[in-house]
């Protein structure tokens, strides 16, 4: 970098010298890429503005934390979901060495359940060296009871255990209940490793991901179902590896992504909690994700020239899991399987053109053709049938579900003015399914998009967009064990038409002021549409503001605001529509932050944040009467503020308080109790309504 700098500054100052020393001969072939500079002597050569840092620096923090709140999805906000004092480690340092050599450490709040940490090595422009590690949590409700004890993903009932026909003739069962808790950790573990060269490019990165955790899913034995919490532990490892080549005017290259899924359990078994409705189902089964991998090759050229650009992409991805099968049934004999495992196969084929040039001053276009086909190569066979691990019925062949896409769009930008353009295009797609109730689907777009640049403190664009949606006949699904009712239309094979509109005003009232608003509405008609979705309609605003009182201390503001209507039409029988029903959703977030640094002679600063959140939706049902489903909510209040000391340039403290109040309710599951529904034993209600405090002290130190 620094040659390449110290070269280009002293081959200018050449220039001007042969410029002026052979004027009169100048068009007779004469350039400064004919110069003779084979006898320039450029070891005392230097650039005074072109040397690295050479002295290393960083900074060290540790910190202890209380958590005083007892619901587990606080620690969504708060990065941990230890109950009282907890600690933490954190820091950024950088080391410079000879000729140019960087060492990077980075970590934050280690000791978490979102911490992160990472070391890169390298010399900037050559090559480098990163190990990665974060940590990523995601904690759902604790509240939910059952009597299942979980041994290796078996769930098993209590030996006590009295098994009856209905939920509320269960004897043991308010004994036996114990506390759920749902929740998904992650740890990530990454190595990239870059190499740059005279005239190409090669990159190598991995990625282990280890998941573990709690999730919901559900049993069922043909009129009985029951809550179950099934254990996660899986791990994926993905390896890329990509290398490309540069030259005057062209680039192009090949990458290549291996990934492996492993997961640890096969099988989820539990045992009936309510008398078998069948034979003698006692116990059921239900397979996990299966182990699976997927290789991906790809290659990119890109051609430049006068104007021009060409880019070409293709790749072909194989997908394939061989896990052994379970038995079709744990319940009686089992029907005989035509093979001990999946063998399955999916090839997906990719191919992408892109052109873009500029015709002229002013006007430029822009063109390109998507292609991707999923193919299912699998050998398909007969499978049996068992509903809920309790009666075979009879044998059916799998679908395929293969897929085809086509995308072709052209585009135009015109500027007609240095504060004017406008930008504007069309959009072909073209969709082929099989083993679906349409085998096409074709949609058009078009769209426009005004770009105002008024003055150098007044921003402003609009947007407008309008497609349609069409295609094939349309056919009730012969797939599912009862046909569908013919005049159904699932909404993302229904014909539709679609206007999408956007505003986006940004101004500047001075360097201190600064106000910015977005606009947009959505609407979406399924005219065709006789039992399903109708309508669609959806609008919103967002308001931000900044104000800078000075250096030290300054403000800003938000608010966002949204709105949808649903209308859905149904049938209670199997002809047209019987019933309607409208879905009114809406949606608020605002927030307010303000800061102050340098107080108390430059050595305290703080900080306080405020931020609201509410989403609430209505739905209404009309059948002669109108019911109302209920409340549908979730609201959340959070401040944070934080007051940090610099004791002195090298070491300061800072001091954390987060506070967080949730609420939530969900009329599907509000007030209920695990034996609410006679033949479904549920969590019971998972509704949410808190007070939590966080507060953390983290103490800095500047290397």
């Amino acid at each position: 970098m620094v040659i390449e700098k110290q070269t280009q500054m002293k081959l200018s100052l050449l220039a001007l010298t042969i410029a002026c020393a052979l004027q009169p001969a100048w068009a007779g072939g004469y350039s400064l890429q004919q110069a003779n500079r084979a006898e320039l002597k450029q070891d005392k050569w230097s650039c005074g503005q072109c040397k690295l840092p050479q002295e290393s620096r960083g900074t060290l923090e540790a910190g202890v934390a209380y958590n005083d709140g007892d619901n587990a999805v606080f620690a969504n906000s708060s990065g941990t979901d230890a109950d009282g004092a907890t600690g933490h480690l954190g820091g950024d340092a950088v080391f410079y060495g000879e000729q140019g050599y960087r060492t990077h450490i980075e970590a934050d709040k280690l000791g978490y359940d979102t911490g992160s940490a990472s070391l890169s090595m390298g010399r900037p422009g050559q090559f480098d060296i990163r190990l990665g590690y974060r940590a990523l949590a995601n904690f759902g409700p604790d509240n939910g009871m059952s009597p299942y004890i979980n041994q290796d993903n078996r769930l098993m009932l209590p030996d006590n255990w009295q098994a009856a026909a209905l939920t509320s003739q269960m004897p043991g069962l308010d004994d036996s209940l114990t506390s759920q808790r749902l929740e998904m950790k992650r740890d990530r573990f990454t190595l990239d490793a870059h190499y740059l060269g005279s005239f190409y490019k090669a990159g190598l990165n991995y990625r282990h991901e280890q998941r573990d955790g709690t999730r919901q899913t559900n049993g069922n034995f043909l009129t009985n179902s029951m809550a179950l919490a099934t254990r996660v532990d899986d791990s994926t490892d993905e390896l890329e590896a990509k290398l490309y080549f540069k030259g005057k005017g062209w680039l192009a290259g090949f990458n290549s992504t291996l990934s492996q899924y492993s997961n640890d359990y096969q099988a989820l078994y539990w045992e009936n909690a309510f008398f078998p409705t069948f034979g003698a189902a006692y116990n059921g089964q239900l397979a996990d994700n299966p182990d699976n991998k997927a290789l991906r090759v790809g290659a990119d050229l890109q051609l430049s020239e006068a104007g021009h650009q060409i880019l070409m992409h293709t790749a072909f991805t194989r997908m394939t899991q061989d896990q052994a099968l379970l038995p079709a049934t744990i319940n009686g004999p089992s029907p005989q399987l035509p093979a001990t495992d999946g063998d399955m196969q999916v090839d997906v084929l990719e191919l992408k053109l892109k052109y873009a040039a500029r015709l002229g001053r002013g006007l430029s276009v822009r063109a390109g053709y998507d292609y991707r086909d999923r193919e299912n190569k699998t050998q398909f066979k007969d499978w049996p049938q068992v509903s809920s691990d309790s009666w075979h019925q009879g044998s059916a062949t799998p679908a395929a579900y293969d897929h085809t896409r086509q995308r072709a769009d052209i585009a135009f930008n015109y500027r007609f003015t240095r504060a004017l353009s406008l930008d504007a295009g069309y959009e072909y797609e073209h969709h082929s399914y099989s083993d679906l109730a349409r085998e096409s689907l074709f949609q058009s777009s078009v769209f426009a998009k005004l770009n105002l640049r008024a003055s150098r403190d007044w921003q402003l664009w609009f947007k407008g967009e309008l497609s349609e949606r069409s295609g094939g006949s349309y056919q009730a699904s012969e797939l599912s064990q009862s046909p569908n009712n013919p005049w159904m239309r699932q909404y993302w094979l229904a014909d539709r038409k679609q206007t999408l509109l956007r505003l986006q005003n940004d101004y500047r009232f001075s360097d201190a002021l600064s106000f910015s608003l977005a606009l947009n509405h959505k609407q979406q008609d399924y005219d065709e549409t006789l039992i399903g979705l109708d309508e669609v309609s959806s609008w919103g605003y967002g308001l931000s503001g900044n104000y800078q009182f000075s250096a030290q201390f300054g403000l800003n503001a938000w608010l966002n605001q949204d709105w949808q209507d649903t209308d859905q039409t149904g049938s209670a029988s199997f002809g047209p529509s019987g019933w309607y029903s409208r879905a009114s959703d809406s949606s608020t977030v605002a927030g307010f932050g303000i800061y102050y640094n340098e107080l108390l002679d430059k050595q305290l600063d703080l900080g306080f944040d405020w931020q609201y959140s509410k989403g609430e939706g209505d739905t209404d049902v009309s059948q002669g009467l109108t019911l109302d489903y209920g409340d549908y909510y979730s609201r959340r209040h959070t401040f944070n503020a934080f007051a940090k000391y610099h004791f002195s340039d090298k070491m300061a403290l800072r001091l954390d308080w987060l506070f967080e109040h949730y609420q939530d309710s969900d009329w599907l599951n509000q007030g209920l109790t695990p034996d609410s529904i006679p033949n479904v034993l549920s969590f019971g209600d998972l509704g949410q309504d808190y007070n939590a405090h966080y507060l953390g002290l983290t103490l800095s130190y500047s290397l």
